[in-house]
């Protein structure tokens, strides 16, 4: 009789431990942590690097970079040289790291992108 309640017992303590551990490794991987100011400003830089490098516009297009922090998310903004007032890139970053989007690209009066002359084809 000993032996039958003795294998049970061994056998729910180890599907307890299995649970606890699953439930340590659950919250672990879906606890949402925020990042750092300068981490989302890293990530910031890396994509406005990549809009200049996609879209032809130098770096030095663009003002220094002013920073907002939201609720949400942090908000950076460069202003676009050619025409501060009305153009600017603006990226959005949340507050966990895991969303980043393009807010506003920069286009001045034309409405056509960044006011360069168009290309001859």
């Amino acid at each position: 009789m000993a032996d039958v309640a003795g294998p049970p017992r061994r056998r729910r303590l180890l599907l307890i431990g299995v649970a606890i551990g699953l439930a340590f490794c659950a919250v672990v991987l879906l606890w949402r942590r925020d990042i750092d100011a300068p981490t989302a400003a890293r990530l910031a830089d890396r994509l406005r690097a990549q809009y200049s490098h996609g879209s032809g516009e130098g770096l030095a297009m663009f003002a220094p970079r002013e920073d907002a922090r939201w609720a949400d998310g942090w908000e950076f903004r460069w202003r676009y040289r050619p025409c501060p007032e009305r153009a600017s890139l603006r990226i959005w970053i949340s507050r966990d790291g895991r969303r980043a989007s393009y807010a506003e690209l920069p286009a001045c009066d034309d409405g056509f992108g960044t006011g360069r002359a168009p290309l001859k084809v």
